[in-house]
């Protein structure tokens, strides 16, 4: 057995053991039973009484500082099918969540590492009917924030550093979905609604504007209202501004259509405080 080679994986701060057998990599089953919490033994036996998967078992021994190990192993191409013949719903539940991680994950970890050529041009990537999922959760990411759709693909595709949302990872799925799903909802007004609540910004802070002009004079006539002014121009500019950036934030996703579009008069007092 001279020809056996050993490696060692991480995977989630664990190690899958590999022996890189006649030019063909093996995983070695025991440790990732142990990793995921199965019962070894029990596994085994089903791996026995599977009619595919009984012909790929290979038991390498394998020389180390305490003497040799014996490994039983499954080659890489048969792992897919023992992992997904194990239903999550039937194993203890403080398991699951490490058995649906590695049944997410841990093809793209061996499939990289062994192939990182192939796996450059042809990635493990989500199928058709997790493209239709993003999708869907697009269109309800853009219902609740008002967005756009090319808005929210775009900032999908910088998240996740790919090109197109069909080149997710296969692994990246879930955190994808959850990503797509982890928004604060708009504030539920209508875009009229919005519109009045930026024309009453603008006109609010155009009367501030003029109470910070017309102080001086005040000041200078003595007017019993000068104190009220004074107060009006300090403590009103801070709730305007927190009141704009309220604004700016439930009216980030509009753009204005052309430049006698109604928003074309108050966005840029919002966005850029003009």
């Amino acid at each position: 057995m001279s020809n056996i080679k050993l490696e060692t994986i991480q995977f989630h701060n664990q190690q899958l053991i590999v022996l890189n057998h006649q030019n063909k990599p093996y995983v070695a089953m025991k440790p990732v039973c142990e990793n995921i919490g199965l019962n070894w033994a029990a596994q085994f036996k089903r791996i026995q009484r599977h009619h595919v998967l009984s012909q790929g078992v290979v038991m390498m021994t394998i020389p180390s500082k305490s003497g040799t190990q014996e490994y039983i192993c499954l080659p890489i191409s048969m792992i897919n099918g023992w992992l997904f013949g194990i239903e999550t719903s039937r194993v203890k539940p403080e398991i699951r969540a490490t058995l649906e991680q590695y049944q997410l994950e841990c093809f793209d970890v061996l499939y990289n590492h062994f192939m990182p050529k192939v796996a450059q041009q042809y990635p493990n990537t989500i199928s058709l009917e997790q493209q239709q999922e993003i999708q869907q959760a697009v269109s309800e990411r853009v219902y609740q924030t008002g967005e756009r759709h090319q808005a929210v693909y775009s900032k999908f595709h910088q998240q996740f550093k790919i090109p197109r949302y069909q080149d997710l990872p296969a692994s990246k799925f879930d955190e994808a979905i959850k990503w797509l799903g982890s928004v604060h909802s708009r504030s539920g007004l209508s875009e009229e609604d919005l519109y009045k609540l930026s024309r009453l910004y603008c006109i609010t802070d155009r009367m501030h504007h003029f109470i910070c002009l017309i102080t001086p004079a005040l000041d200078s006539i003595a007017s019993k209202y000068a104190e009220n002014f004074h107060s009006m121009a300090f403590h009103y500019k801070r709730e305007l501004n927190e009141a704009r950036s309220i604004i700016k934030r439930e009216t980030d996703h509009i753009q204005p259509k052309n430049i006698i579009d109604s928003w074309h008069r108050v966005l840029p007092a919002i966005r850029h405080n003009c």
